[in-house]
């Protein structure tokens, strides 16, 4: 729910209920009330806390840690729509928090019981994320992933296209300061990239025996090697006319910064 508060989502259950003219049960609706409660005292308490937020790595720690079909279902209903495409910015708050768990540990003093006790509840089993990530891709790899796998196909074209084009180097050999104007689009595209490697990279470094093996096992797949074909083939279509006029203009970017350097 957008907004991040439990407020937005009550008006929206409310208005479900009344559209189809159905009750909660005493005891949701009391659940629902103390919760109700509970935020009020915290925006009095922090006015920009947002209790939908604060409860995601939660709400996602059980999601990953519980095996079943069916949460295994409403996962991947989480990260990828009805029609296939990726639910990039869910996924990249997943990435996050995991991330932030990694940074936590590695901040972590020895002996330091109330750290530990606090962040607790919203930690997450690294080898649940690994054991879920691997059965998120076993589904795109299958059949009935292959819409998922076309629009795979197409973000990956889009992010690379947002490196070739001419309006990502401006700047990059020259002066702090005059870097030109950057197309605001692909920037904001290329730093969600760079942001979503290094907390990748984070998430990684709590188990990387774990996410190893599970990329090997995924990578030796005859499915996962004919869609890294497809992704190649999909990339030389669309930017063979591209790579060289973007190596050209990095040349000439480059040899004018050393003419500059020489002066």
């Amino acid at each position: 729910m957008e907004g991040g508060n439990q407020m937005g989502v009550m008006n929206h259950l409310y208005d479900v209920m009344y559209d189809f003219n159905f009750s909660l049960p005493p005891d949701y609706a009391l659940v629902i009330r103390a919760l109700g409660s509970l935020e009020g005292t915290a925006k009095a308490l922090d006015p920009d806390f947002k209790v939908i937020e604060s409860a995601y790595p939660f709400v996602i720690g059980r999601l990953l840690a519980d095996p079943s079909p069916d949460m295994r279902k409403i996962l991947r209903e989480l990260l990828i729509r009805d029609d296939g495409s990726i639910r990039w910015n869910r996924l990249e708050r997943l990435i996050a928090a995991i991330s932030q768990q990694s940074s936590e540990e590695s901040s972590k003093k020895p002996g330091d019981e109330n750290t530990a006790s606090s962040s607790d509840w919203r930690s997450f089993d690294m080898h649940s994320v690994v054991s879920a990530t691997e059965d998120l891709f076993h589904f795109i790899l299958s059949r009935k992933g292959w819409r998922v796998r076309v629009f795979l196909i197409q973000d990956i074209v889009k992010a690379s296209d947002a490196f070739l084009q001419e309006t990502t180097f401006p700047g990059i050999f020259e002066e702090e300061g005059n870097t030109g104007e950057l197309n605001p689009e692909r920037s904001r595209m290329i730093r969600r990239l760079i942001n979503g490697v290094q907390s990748f990279r984070q998430a990684i470094s709590l188990a990387p025996n774990a996410w190893t093996a599970m990329l090997i096992r995924v990578a030796l797949k005859p499915e996962s090697q004919r869609f890294i074909l497809d992704v190649f083939l999909a990339l030389g279509n669309y930017s063979h006319d591209k790579v060289p006029e973007t190596c050209w203009i990095c040349m000439s970017k480059y040899l004018n910064y050393l003419d500059k350097q020489w002066r």
